[in-house]
């Protein structure tokens, strides 16, 4: 399995960071597209980019009019002059433009960016006559409402008619009417800027900003047009390229995962797939390649069970084909009268020790695999642990000291309460005694002591014998695991250590070789069976 130099973040954090970035990129290009825009409209429309000539007041008052950087307020085709109260023109930036203005004109000119809006109106009356009407709005900086606070009516000659406050004059010129309401014929609106120099002079700046005519109005239309579109395929194409990018970054690891699959499924069991990304799919790769070990270490597995249940029925045919040929044997030369009477009596006495050997091997291959029948249940009941200890080795003295055998028992005196089933805890010490009796040397000392926690039993059943050798100690209490590959009659099933350390875990307990400490020097082989409380 592939141990990562850098282990990467997770598809959440990864998701999140990469949103913030398109969500930046996205708003940048939104900002981008929304100067392109304002500066394309300006350089079609070439209008002006601010609002008040109050940024170029010191050099107003400084009288510096070659050094005003009036192109931005203005646009770039407009133009400005520089006159005294008197009317007297003392500055323009725009020599070809010969027309100068009156004291009268000049004060007609409205104000550069106040609230103060003219609009003109003719209309002709019932009787005929024409009638020029001139309305005076203002707006409310704070909510933008327009309201008229003033009219004026005049006649075809641009005599006063009427008026609902105060005007300068009985009478205006057509220029003057143009002037008023910011209309000129030469197609610029003229606003005035009154000002003081630092001696005191008061001084006029009029400023002639060029309107927009037919032909700017279609090219800015036309670039509308364009320009909207070429925004929306921009955020389209960004977003799908999110998309894709996203999308790619996920895709990758899917498509490692499902080759690693299929060349599983086609039988490559040392498939190992690797992956640096998220961490997300950095655990399934992780978790894919253990189940793939683990797959693998449970087909080998299997298929070493199966090679030792084929090698068991083939001892078991050998053991049981070799009692049952002793037992026809024996038994047909009694039948055919072929004994007298001290051999046919050794003769039964054979033939009887025989059939007790093959029904005590039938006995543990019917409790295997009764045990493993997945309807199997304890019978148990709660009883003092060391007092049936105490019983069943009493019992079992006799065999163990005519086998000669010595037993030595440790048990303490005071009460082992505990809930487990006699009948299969009795076949558990039957097995492991057994196998001591079966695979030692008469003389052997069999030990067995029980030790009690607060949380825990402690049972040990060891021997002084000859051991049991390393490379069964792993697999020792696995079916049909024997001594060695010669099958003596000594040998017995394989299954009695396998019976008991299934019996003591449905008690929910432990059944181990103890391969450390041991009962004095003499110990040789020390089982331990450990039941919770």
């Amino acid at each position: 399995m592939k141990n990562y130099k850098k282990k990467e973040k997770s598809l959440y954090t990864l998701l999140i960071k990469n949103y913030v970035i398109f969500a930046a990129v996205l708003l940048l290009s939104v900002q981008i597209l929304g100067f392109l825009e304002e500066f394309m409209d300006r350089k079609i429309a070439q209008l002006p980019r601010t609002d008040h000539p109050v940024g170029e007041q010191e050099k107003l008052a400084d009288e510096d009019y070659g050094s005003l950087s009036m192109k931005k307020l203005l646009g770039t085709e407009g133009y400005f002059d520089v006159y005294t109260a008197a009317g007297e023109r003392l500055y323009t930036d725009y020599d070809a433009f010969e027309s100068s203005y009156t004291p009268e004109e000049i004060r007609l000119i409205p104000e550069y960016n106040t609230a103060v809006r003219y609009e003109e109106k003719r209309y002709e009356t019932e009787d005929g006559k024409r009638r020029i009407l001139v309305t005076e709005s203002r707006r409310e900086e704070d909510t933008g409402y327009q309201e008229n606070v003033a009219y004026f009516l005049f006649d075809e000659n641009l005599n006063l008619l009427e008026s609902n406050i105060s005007f300068p004059f009985s009478r205006i010129t057509e220029r003057e009417l143009r002037l008023l309401t910011a209309v000129t014929d030469n197609g610029y609106s003229t606003y005035k800027y009154s000002f003081q120099t630092k001696d005191g002079a008061d001084r006029i700046l009029l400023m002639h900003i060029r309107r927009m005519d037919a032909r700017r109005i279609r090219r800015l239309t036309v670039f509308k047009q364009i320009f909207i579109p070429v925004c929306a395929l921009i955020l389209m194409g960004a977003t799908l390229f999110f998309a894709l990018w996203m999308h790619r970054r996920v895709r990758e690891p899917l498509a490692i995962l499902k080759k690693g699959i299929q060349d599983f499924a086609d039988g490559n069991r040392d498939t190992v797939i690797s992956y640096q990304g998220p961490k997300e799919f950095e655990a399934i790769f992780d978790s894919f390649n253990r189940m793939a070990v683990r797959l693998k270490e449970s087909e080998s597995a299997k298929e070493h069970l199966i090679m030792e249940k084929q090698r068991m029925l083939a001892d078991i045919s050998h053991d049981l084909k070799t009692p049952i040929t002793v037992i026809q044997g024996y038994a047909k030369a009694v039948s055919d009268g072929l004994t007298d009477e001290e051999m046919q009596k050794q003769y039964l006495n054979t033939i009887v020790k025989k059939a007790e050997s093959l029904t005590d091997m039938i006995n543990t291959f019917h409790d295997y695999s009764k045990l493993e029948h997945p309807e199997f249940t304890l019978v148990r009941e709660k009883q003092d642990l060391a007092e049936y200890l105490r019983e069943y080795l009493a019992e079992k003295y006799d065999e163990i000291d005519l086998s000669g055998f010595i037993l030595e028992v440790e048990i303490p005196e005071e009460t082992v309460p505990y809930s487990f089933d006699g009948v299969q805890m009795k076949r558990v010490f039957d097995n492991i005694i057994s196998n001591s009796l079966r695979h030692n040397p008469p003389g052997t000392v069999i030990y067995v002591t029980l030790q009690q926690s607060d949380k825990a039993i402690r049972i040990e059943i060891g021997d002084s014998g000859v051991g049991i050798p390393q490379e069964l100690q792993d697999t020792l209490f696995g079916p049909f695991t024997v001594g060695d590959e010669s099958r003596n009659t000594k040998q017995g099933s394989g299954l009695g250590l396998a019976v008991a350390h299934k019996i003591i875990e449905l008690h929910g307990g432990a059944l181990f070789l103890e391969k450390g400490e041991q009962h004095g020097n003499s110990v040789s082989t020390l089982f331990v069976i450990r039941l919770l409380k």
